[in-house]
């Protein structure tokens, strides 16, 4: 027989055939028993997919013989003798066998006995001289009157030259057929399974790729080829993995489509319910008894559509999603969902198969999608949280209940999008007027009333909770902020300073921070206020849970600001930067980056200060910072200011403002901001008018601490540099330095600065050097390089010119740095500036130690040789805190992270009292 040599095994391999090398014997050797005239009975199982098909078709087409074929169709089960006509048209059959084929059909009785009697021996007269190859695929789908013709013929294919071929999908339910029986029976039948494929290195060039096709199809010949289709015809991964393309879902949802029926709709309960589904959740939702589950699932175990229970990639759980209608889709989450509910299934797995269902029509549903929210919140999904709050809005109906999530709905929606959360408030101010909304909610509106400038409706939510919740802690944390930032609308009483109110250890990280930038506002800096902004900082996250969001967080890291703790506070920053860009949570790195901007720009770090500044306008735009728009848009108006670029500075002060950010602290720092432009732009009595300004409010609001903004010291510069008032200009830096007290601070060396030029020639050389001294210790690079300017003229009107030239040096360098152009113009301008550039770069490498100031030398110096902080502290007569801001320079500067890699020259720098 030809059919049956190497190249028939040769062209089934190209057919796709891997592995049936063993099932080609067989089929074989059946055949030749079928050629001697004993006929044989082949019955190809497998899973779904296995390659029965191809198995059926190769060998037929390679047998030599005489072969045709019938394909089955659960959709042709209706049609009575559909195999049969299949199997003898090809066959040249008189025409009698046609006519017994039509009355067989017409019958309304099904096949009488004679007739399939008279339909085989046709058949068997067909075969007598010419051997014959029937194959039929798909068995078990085929029509009831022709199982009953293939039950006839195979109990008469004894002496017959026929190879009866049947190709059937592996099934539980298959085993118990009439057909099983008969097979049983039958001595010379037998069964060819096809399992799985267990090796795929020929198939694919890389290893890797051969894994993963193995670990994506479990061998499945369909998935196979489709995943060799994906590599051929997709774009290749970056990264040289296997690529899950289109011609993989397509196979797996054909795959499906093509088992029993029952297999389908348990495949998609499975893809609706997840991975933890149990077999009788599977069962409810696909409306199946636990016994159809169970064979759904071993079917698709076994064809390799599932492993261990379970999709093999998501790609393949998609597939499935996607096969499904839009609406279908939603009623199978919807189900899914009344059945975990009915289950008793926390909310947080509830809610988001509601979500997929898009669906909130009942009033059950409330109580999940809030509870849902509360849980997201605290995992800081704010995104998340705010859909529930939306869906529980639109499923609640009792009138108290949809005034209280409109009013949730605000707090969350603030802290994504302030602006979006401000529209809403025209929803919800009705709902308070009306009493529908307790004192919590009303107090959790005023932040953003407020922010958005509802100030109105923000005085009338104040007066309501001030009659009914006097005591509350709520409303104690809102009176602080509203001292804090909207002094005008504050209500405390004069006889219970701030300072005396105690902050427990219970307290919570909103009243604890405002406690601490309340105590600064208006006592000034002081340990116990850092201390517990620290605390507030290291238990925030960059979204808090409770209603004010990442505020509390801000509002320490500006106390921490406020107090001149500046490494402080650029550390936090750059922590909680950190992780609410991880989080991409876009309003607090919008919060963050602002105070941030702050720092730099108090430490004379211009361009950073810029950036910073501008990436607050860019996570969250003008129109979402509200009143406190004035804190972004000043600092960079200062910075653009200080760097000598005018023009921007002016362009930023087009940006519309809303008039009550001026009722608020946000709106000083835009006026001392606007004020300094003024002043750089030779407009003098403007830019006074902007820092008496702002000092009649700080003033009257009882905030008047330099911390904020110094604008006594602003203020006397603008008379200075207009020569009308130097008498007014001392008094106002003398009255300054009286405040400060005899503490050094940045403020203090810029006072000294500005007291210099008030002094005779002889005088300020004296007080610019204690200025620049101050200054230095305090890292504020733009206003040292200040000082450094006038302490050269000063030597120079003092005709001492080599000095003069020393100092300016330096103070072009310290500005250079600072990005301060202009100031670098004014001190060497242009070819003693190119001068100085070539002189800079014609210079041996700095010594790391020669970049330290002289108080950080001693600091090093001791912590070198091994003396704890407090130690320092004492020997050098200042406090412990500001020996840790000195140490944090000194380990950037020198680029070490311990006191153990401090270099040992620091030695020579000790003080004479260690």
């Amino acid at each position: 027989m030809t059919g049956t040599s190497d190249n028939s095994i040769t062209k089934a391999r190209l057919a796709g055939l891997i592995e049936r090398d063993d099932q080609w014997a067989t089929l074989e050797a059946l055949l030749t028993d079928s050629l001697s005239g004993s006929g044989r009975v082949a019955l190809l199982t497998g899973p779904v997919a296995s390659g029965k098909t191809e198995l059926l078709h190769a060998f037929g087409e390679a047998s030599g013989v005489n072969f045709v074929k019938a394909t089955c169709s659960a959709f042709e089960r209706d049609l009575p003798f559909g195999v049969v006509g299949q199997i003898f048209h090809p066959l040249d059959a008189p025409a009698e066998v046609g006519e017994l084929l039509d009355a067989a059909t017409r019958s309304a009785d099904g096949p009488a006995a004679r007739q399939l009697h008279a339909l085989c021996i046709a058949l068997l007269d067909l075969t007598a001289e010419s051997p014959l190859v029937i194959g039929i695929d798909d068995v078990q789908h085929a029509d009831s009157s022709s199982l009953h013709w293939l039950l006839y013929l195979i109990r008469r294919l004894g002496q017959a030259k026929v190879l009866l071929m049947l190709s059937e999908t592996a099934s539980p339910r298959a085993a118990h057929t009439p057909l099983h029986t008969e097979l049983l029976r039958h001595p010379h039948c037998r069964d060819v399974q096809l399992t799985p494929l267990s090796a795929l290195d020929e198939l694919f060039e890389m290893p890797l790729h051969a894994e993963g096709a193995m670990s994506l199809s479990g061998g499945n010949p369909l998935l196979v080829r489709s995943l060799l289709d994906d590599q051929r015809l997709c774009k290749p991964r970056d990264d040289g993995g296997l690529v899950i393309g289109p011609s993989y879902r397509r196979a797996l949802v054909s795959c499906l489509h093509r088992c029993d029926h029952h297999v389908l709709p348990v495949a998609r309960a499975l893809a609706v319910t997840g991975e933890n589904a149990t077999r009788e959740s599977l069962g409810r939702l696909a409306r199946a008894d636990a016994e159809t589950v169970a064979s759904a699932l071993d079917v698709m175990n076994e064809a390799g559509l599932l492993c261990d229970g379970w999709f093999r990639d998501p790609a393949a759980r998609g597939a499935v999603l996607d096969d499904l209608s839009t609406q279908d889709r939603k009623e199978m989450y919807l189900g899914a969902a009344l059945l975990l509910h009915d289950e008793g299934a926390p909310a947080t797995e509830v809610a988001p198969y509601l979500v997929m269902a898009d669906h909130s029509e009942n009033p059950w549903m409330v109580p999940v999608f809030e509870e849902a929210a509360e849980h997201a919140l605290r995992d800081e999904q704010i995104d998340t949280a705010l859909r529930y709050v939306e869906l529980a809005h639109r499923a609640c109906v009792e009138v108290h209940g949809r005034a209280a999530i409109a009013a949730k709905l605000v707090r969350v929606e603030w802290r994504v999008n302030p602006s979006a959360a401000g529209r809403r408030l025209a929803t919800v101010v009705p709902a308070m007027r009306a009493g529908q909304l307790s004192d919590r909610d009303v107090t959790s509106l005023v932040q953003p009333m407020l922010w958005n400038c509802q100030v109105d409706e923000a005085t009338e939510a104040m007066e309501r909770v001030r009659r009914t919740a006097a005591s509350s802690a709520g409303l104690r944390a809102m009176e602080l902020w509203l001292a804090c930032s909207h002094p005008t609308l504050a209500r405390r009483p004069q006889s219970e300073p701030v300072k005396t109110r105690m902050v427990s250890l219970t307290s919570g990280p909103m009243l604890k921070a405002v406690s601490a930038l309340a105590n600064v506002l208006t006592y000034g800096p002081n340990d116990s206020s850092a201390t517990d902004a620290e605390h507030v900082l290291q238990a925030a996250r960059p979204s808090d849970s409770g209603s004010w969001g990442p505020e509390s967080a801000m509002l320490a890291l500006q106390a921490l600001v406020y107090a001149d703790r500046l490494d402080v506070a650029a550390q936090w920053c750059d922590k909680l930067l950190e992780e609410a860009r991880a989080k991409n949570l876009a309003v607090a790195r919008a919060f963050f980056s602002c105070v941030r901007a702050e720092v730099s720009l108090r430490r004379g770090d211009l361009t950073t200060a810029f950036e910073h500044a501008q990436n607050a306008l860019d996570f969250m735009p003008a129109g979402g910072w509200g009143v406190a728009l004035g804190m972004p848009l000043g600092i960079l108006i200062n910075a653009a200011t200080k760097m000598g670029r005018h023009e921007d500075a002016a362009s930023f002060l087009e940006q519309p403002v809303p008039e009550a950010m001026f009722q608020s602290r946000y709106g000083l720092h835009y006026l001392y901001a606007r004020g300094h432009h003024y002043l750089a732009t030779t407009r003098h009595y403007a830019a006074l008018a902007d820092f008496l300004s702002c000092g009649e409010l700080m003033t009257s609001w009882g905030v008047d601490q330099p911390g904020v903004v110094p604008w006594r010291t602003a203020a006397a510069e603008a008379w200075l540099l207009h020569g009308a008032n130097r008498d007014e200009a001392k008094r106002l830096i003398n009255e300054q330095l009286a405040r400060l007290g005899p503490d050094a601070s940045r403020t203090r060396g810029v006072a000294l600065r500005l007291l210099a030029a008030t002094n005779q020639p002889h005088n300020r050389p004296q007080l610019l050097q204690d200025a620049v001294v101050i200054l230095e210790e305090y890292g504020d690079q733009y206003e040292l390089a200040r000082a450094l300017a006038d302490l050269s003229k000063a030597h120079q009107a003092l005709r001492e010119h080599r000095r003069a030239w020393t100092v300016a040096r330096r103070a072009w360098h310290v500005a250079n740095v600072c990005d301060a152009a202009e100031l670098c113009e004014e001190l060497l301008p242009s070819r003693g500036k190119a001068d100085a550039e070539d002189a800079q770069a014609e210079e041996k490498p700095v010594d790391p130690i020669a970049t330290l100031t002289d108080a950080e030398r001693r600091v090093a110096a001791l912590a070198a040789v091994g003396y704890t902080n407090r130690e320092i502290a004492s020997k050098l007569y200042i406090t412990p805190s500001t020996i840790e801001q000195h140490l944090t320079r000194v380990y950037r500067k020198l680029k070490v992270k311990y006191r153990k890699d401090l270099p040992a020259d620091l030695h020579s720098y000790l003080p004479s009292t260690a």
